[in-house]
């Protein structure tokens, strides 16, 4: 555990994908892609030793715009993309399998900035006895108005603490190892998020706040 930080496992398994569940608390980073040639939106990294869990890709097919998920190996987890509902800020993302419609979360915005809830079909649970039991639904909600910092909440349990790292902005910015965009304020438009996720909890997850 991190100082001063708690993320505690959710009442019981929580995931899309049964092999993204980690079996321990782990620590993650958000790592956005700078490099304005590359198609790629950010990368999720274990901070144990760097490497690569998920890459973010952003696609547009005309008007529509779709985001793809790859593991590790480049294999895709899954897609998103934006439906069009009545109130056109409100737009939910769905999110689904690579060339299939069917959908295994949705993801709703909800009336304060920066809040949204996962709903998804939860792989944990193919033994629950009717259709609503195997659904679950997680919440995102900012816990700071000054500062960029989110929980990601099951039921009544904090599962993920998610907020911008100090220290790796800090020294990317002062030492220049990648292209930072900055603002007038001299301070990056995109930070580098840190991430500490709870047992039982599905990593992929994550890539979706």
């Amino acid at each position: 555990m991190m100082r001063g930080r708690h993320v505690e496992a959710p009442r019981h398994p929580l995931g899309l994908r049964r092999e993204q569940i980690t079996e321990f608390e782990r620590l993650l980073w958000i790592e956005p892609d700078y490099n304005k040639e590359s198609p790629a939106e950010f990368t999720v990294k274990y901070d144990s030793d760097d490497s690569t869990l998920i890459t973010v890709t952003g696609k547009k097919y005309g008007d529509r715009r779709v985001r793809e998920f790859r593991d590790s190996s480049g294999l895709p987890l899954f897609e998103t993309q934006r439906v069009r509902p009545a109130i056109r800020w409100m737009k939910p993302w769905r999110v689904h399998l690579p060339g299939n419609d069917e959908d295994l979360a949705e993801i709703k915005l909800k009336w304060k900035p920066c809040d949204f809830d996962i709903t998804f079909r939860n792989v944990m649970a193919k033994d629950a006895k009717n259709e609503q039991d195997k659904m679950a639904t997680v919440q995102v909600r900012r816990t700071s108005p000054a500062l960029c910092t989110f929980a990601v909440y099951a039921e009544d349990r904090k599962v993920v603490d998610i907020r911008e790292s100090v220290i790796l902005n800090r020294t990317v910015s002062i030492t220049g190892n990648m292209t930072r965009i900055i603002s007038s304020s001299h301070q990056p438009t995109r930070a580098i998020m840190e991430v500490l996720v709870a047992e039982d909890f599905d990593l992929s997850l994550v890539s979706l706040n």
